[in-house]
């Protein structure tokens, strides 16, 4: 089975990292400079990161030997929150891994043990959610150890690798045999899954609001980095029967020359054996639940009698709507029926333009109260990302998601323009809602705002229109039509962005310009004349954002239909 596992490591690892060129007239070839950048980067990084600490190190190895050993538990923590990271971002892997049945059924074929791919694909996991805590923790520690008087200092290093390997294969094994389970659980009900995915991610916009507003009152992080600690303290993260403290009491204690007990290797040595033993379990449980279907979702016995199964007919009708057909109809339902089903996309395409927001609004309350009289004009403009953000997700992206799909389209009887056109109109809808969103604490803050607000929501929906065009345009010309709609690949390395080069450039800069430009304009001539000559500007505003859609659907349409086969397959 070792041999099986180091096999298909091999064959992994090269695929990813690509040290040497692939052969073949049909590959995908990149040049020896190109293949070396990461390697010279990441060795370049360790090497400069250990000659400062060699040459800074003296100067603050006091306050370094003395936290150390004053303070065990805060190695503890630091440690623990390694295998609290591991098991976070892993959770859902082993799920995917074994409902992957398309993807898995070529590896199942070759001629090695069927235990070994589902060991070999969790401990490659292990390794990549290594690669980080490795390339950070090796260069610190060899500096120190190199400065230090201890006489075991220079075995501080490569006991911070075994340890880090042991922490990270805790954390990947545990989040496995946890989302093997949950996704049974949920299995079926994607509602759940979406509020799942919707809390996620407002909390973590929740935590970089915070973070954010520490960095514009001049805190750096700091207080958040002390909360978190003393958080991490009070959940016992810092105990002395924690995996973390293992790691800790073996690799900083070697480091600043404490000595080591009896108990401390054998807490050691039991994790270690822990993780494997896990690791193993994890490789067994994901192969029983590949071969017995019990993740299955909807799943019967057969019947004796001949049960004629019927479907009902997905037949979407034109939106009675003026300039409309059945081909922007269907492409629009299609959009966010396609969109919708996908939980983890939804929720970043919906709540991802509140990070621009926040760094809009949040420069009010580090000026003081006396800015606060701006919050409802900010307001108005922080809408603007929102429409400009689902055109480009909407009608930009997804006409890259739709990858081999286009065959179709390009063999069917339809008009790609307005293909284009339906996935621009399926954006409105989003900036519609929070149109109103907007409006109602705009409404709630300031009573002057009531007479522009028609004006802001009509120019949003425009500002849509257009912002879309100019993304599908560009998503035709700099596309890549091989992307696939995942946020994390299943090897573990970052998805490419659908739409590269300059192309996503101007797909996000230009719709800015207008938008931004346009709304202040109109906001500014109704607060300097009378707020009625905004409603002089709106029409103008929104003939140019339409001649703007017409004329990059038109380009969009015309590029998608000259798109060769070999771009999407």
């Amino acid at each position: 089975m070792t041999s099986d596992v180091l096999t298909l490591l091999k064959l992994d690892l090269r695929q990813s990292f690509r040290p040497s060129s692939v052969k073949g007239k049909r590959s995908e070839k990149r040049s020896s400079f190109r293949r070396l950048i990461p390697l010279v980067a990441l060795g370049s990084f360790v090497i400069g990161i250990s000659l400062i600490i060699v040459l800074v190190g003296p100067r603050i190895w006091s306050y370094v030997e003395g936290a150390v050993i004053s303070d065990p538990g805060l190695g503890a923590t630091i440690f623990n929150a390694i295998v609290l990271f591991a098991f976070l971002s892993s959770i859902m892997v082993s799920a995917t891994t074994v409902g992957n049945s398309a993807k898995m059924e070529y590896l199942l074929v070759m001629p090695v043990s069927m235990r070994s791919i589902f060991l070999e694909k969790t401990v490659l996991v292990v390794l990549y959610n290594s690669i980080l805590w490795l390339t950070i923790g090796i260069p610190i520690f060899v500096g120190f150890s190199l400065i230090s008087a201890a006489r075991l200092a220079l075995l501080s290093a490569p006991l911070f690798v075994f340890m880090t390997l042991m922490l990270v294969s805790l954390g990947v094994s545990l989040g496995g045999l946890i989302g093997l389970i949950f996704t049974r659980l949920l299995a079926g009900r994607r509602a759940l899954k979406q509020v799942g995915y919707f809390v996620l991610s407002g909390g973590a916009i929740i935590f970089s609001a915070y973070w954010y507003y520490s960095i514009y009152y001049g805190d750096s992080g700091g207080q958040v980095f002390e909360w978190l600690i003393n958080l991490a303290r009070s959940l016992g993260f810092s105990s002395n029967i924690t995996p973390g403290y293992a790691a800790s009491v073996l690799s900083l204690g070697l480091l600043v020359g404490l000595p080591l007990t009896v108990q401390d290797i054998v807490l050691a040595l039991a994790f270690a054996l822990s993780s494997f033993a896990l690791l193993r379990a994890n490789s067994i449980l994901s192969e029983r639940a590949h071969y017995s279907g019990w993740l299955a979702v909807g799943s019967k016995r057969s019947s004796k009698k001949l049960v004629p199964v019927l479907h009902p007919m997905w037949a979407p009708r034109a939106i009675p709507i003026a300039a409309t057909n059945t081909t922007i109809g269907v492409s629009i339902w299609y959009n966010i029926t396609s969109v919708r089903r996908e939980a983890r996309v939804l929720s970043q395409y919906l709540l991802g333009p509140v990070r621009i927001v926040i760094w809009i609004v949040l420069p009010i309350f580090a000026v003081g109260e006396q800015s606060l009289v701006l919050t409802p004009y900010l307001l108005a403009v922080a809408l603007i990302p929102f429409a400009i953000s689902y055109g480009v997700y909407f009608a930009g992206y997804e006409i890259v998601y739709e990858g081999k799909n286009l065959m179709n389209l390009q063999l069917a009887a339809a008009n790609m323009e307005d293909y284009v056109k339906g996935k621009i109109y399926s954006a409105l809808p989003f900036t519609l809602g929070a149109t109103v969103v907007f409006s109602i604490i705009i409404a709630f803050l300031s009573q002057s705002m009531l007479i522009y607000l028609p004006a802001i929501a009509a120019s949003s929906l425009f500002v849509t229109l257009a912002s879309g065009a100019i993304a599908a345009n560009a998503a035709a010309i700099g596309g890549d039509f091989k992307a696939e709609r995942m946020i994390l690949r299943q090897r573990g390395s970052a998805a490419q962005m659908p739409i590269r080069g300059w192309s996503i450039l101007r797909a996000q800069f230009a719709p800015m310009l207008l938008g931004f430009g346009g709304v202040s304009l109109m906001l500014a001539v109704g607060f300097f004349f009378n707020p009625l000559f905004t409603y002089l500007v709106l029409p103008v505003f929104s003939i140019v954002c339409l001649q703007i859609m017409k004329t990059y659907a038109h380009g969009a349409g015309v590029k998608l239909a000259q798109i060769e086969a070999t771009k999407y397959l």
